[in-house]
């Protein structure tokens, strides 16, 4: 599809911080480092103004430096003048994956929320008993509510992708309550996907994360679920 970044300081990065997009790449140093990426993972609201890409990345570095991996997650918004926008661009870093995942294969189309509870504004509340969860009873106990099952991943650094079950053990391990200070959130006109960004600070540790979450309607509960959570250390 046609984009474009978007304009001022709508597009987001998370590198070390939620910095402006479009300032930071304006002032990015040519090299001759080869990037590769393939989306393994992509959705967009039935209503056409906003979507998401997922998959892996690997980079080449110039003159005989070795490869570097990953994942990373875009977001788009269809813009009034430009058609599709990247909203938010991020990833996370890990070592070379063991095998190649395969290639995106579109499957059924997502399903439309009830009007009513689009008009009751049900992923807002969603998504704030979620983020009440992480602060009461940490990050497992929200993934174990309110992930998506069948298609939930979770990206953070130094790991692979991780799926539900492999989530939950993560989590069981490295146990995490903390707050989420939101930075900045999108959703769908039909409200079917919605996205939001800032940072998790760690209550017990005092340490800050860079988060990004994608939330998706579920039409078997009735009720939106976490598509994608990415979290990595600021």
């Amino acid at each position: 599809m046609e984009h474009c970044a978007a304009g001022g300081g709508g597009l987001k990065s998370l590198l070390l911080a939620d910095v402006p997009g479009r300032s930071f790449t304006a002032a990015a140093v040519d090299h001759c480092d080869k990037i590769e990426w393939y989306p393994t993972a992509a959705d967009l609201a039935l209503s056409d103004d906003l979507g998401f890409t997922t998959g892996p990345w690997s980079c080449t570095l110039a003159g005989g430096g070795g490869q570097i991996h990953g994942h990373f997650l875009t977001i788009w918004n269809r813009g009034a003048g430009c058609g599709w926008q990247v909203q938010f661009d991020h990833g996370v870093s890990h070592s070379e994956p063991a095998n190649l995942e395969p290639k995106l294969v579109v499957d059924s189309a997502p399903s439309a929320p009830p009007p009513d509870l689009v008009a009751d504004d049900a992923v807002r509340q969603t998504i704030a008993d979620f983020q009440g969860t992480i602060a009461e009873d940490g990050l497992a106990a929200g993934l174990r509510t309110y992930a998506r099952t069948r298609d939930f991943c979770f990206y953070t650094d130094r790991e692979p992708p991780m799926a539900m079950a492999d989530a939950n053990v993560y989590f069981t391990h490295y146990p995490h309550l903390g707050v989420c200070r939101e930075d900045s959130r999108v959703l769908s006109a039909d409200g079917s996907l919605a996205y939001c960004a800032g940072k998790f600070t760690d209550l017990k540790q005092g340490i800050s994360h860079a988060y990004a979450q994608v939330w998706q309607y579920e039409p078997r509960v009735a009720n939106w679920g976490l598509r994608v959570l990415l979290i990595n250390a600021l």
